[in-house]
């Protein structure tokens, strides 16, 4: 299969790190994974605003070949050439060139780009979900960013697979929600909506914002706060977000939710126009 590195068309196969990527040594990097199709809207280009502002906390050059045109056409360009139908998941990656230890000597990044099918649903249920007891999150000036250093999202997965769940969601360390190991996390109440912080060290996902866009623009008001688990008792209705789509959740411990797809029909509509 073909892929992309600094602009160069390789064979997934052959493409070998060095020992010295700052990434592979430090997590020294960031990525983004795209979710694009006929039947969704691009939101590309907000995918390339949040890889921007990564960089910049990170001190690191954004590379001028994944701005809005040459990544759509990268895109399409490896779409072709893999021969796949349909959306595709695309995961870029950007980290810095190597020199230094924890402080690094250069400021210049290099990148990757691969693709792949994707058959996400746009909008599913899940069932088993529970509140992790042992892992958090936590705020910093890059956290709302996805970097390479993903360790607390690998313990939460280790935990969800061990507990045997579908899901599970994390908290802060004052114990206030923050999101679920792959997914931003929102509840509805009363019908109004509620997400957490960003304060909590939730990544500020781009379906995330985009969700709350469209929630303001069908009067529908949203509040991003700081609430314990508690909050969630009294929620008709829980559902996650992230590159792929909508995910509600039936189940959290022993508490029980409805389906949100009545409520998110119009947002729903508008997030598959092409």
């Amino acid at each position: 299969m073909k892929a992309i590195f600094n602009s160069r068309i390789i064979e997934t196969s052959d493409y070998l790190i060095k020992t010295s990527n700052r990434s592979f040594c430090y997590g020294d990097g960031l990525f983004e994974t795209i979710v694009t199709g006929h039947g969704r809207i691009n939101l590309i280009e907000k995918h390339i605003h949040r890889l921007k502002r990564g960089c910049k906390v990170l001190g690191m050059e954004f590379p001028n070949d994944l701005e809005m045109n040459s990544l759509e056409t990268m895109i399409q360009k490896l779409q072709a050439i893999n021969g796949f139908d349909g959306d595709i998941r695309t995961k870029v990656i950007v980290w810095r060139d190597s020199g230094g230890l924890y402080t690094p000597n250069l400021s210049s990044a290099s990148f990757s780009l691969e693709v792949k099918a994707s058959n996400s649903i746009l909008f599913q249920g899940i069932d088993q979900v529970d509140v992790s007891s042992e892992i958090h999150t936590q705020y910093s000036p890059i956290s709302f960013a996805k970097t390479t250093n993903a360790l607390v999202y690998v313990l939460a997965g280790l935990e969800k697979k061990e507990n045997g769940l579908d899901e599970v969601i994390l908290t802060d360390p004052n114990g206030n929600l923050s999101e679920t190991h792959i997914s931003n996390l929102f509840w509805i109440k009363e019908s109004k909506v509620y997400t957490p912080s960003l304060t909590t060290g939730c990544i500020e996902g781009i379906m995330r914002n985009t969700l709350i866009d469209l929630f303001h623009k069908n009067n529908i008001a949203v509040h991003e706060v700081e609430k314990t688990k508690e909050a969630l008792r009294d929620a008709s209705s829980v559902f996650s977000t992230n590159a792929s789509g909508i995910k509600y959740l039936k189940r959290i411990g022993n508490w029980n939710y409805e389906s949100p797809e009545n409520f998110l029909t119009p947002i729903i509509k508008q997030l598959q126009q092409p």
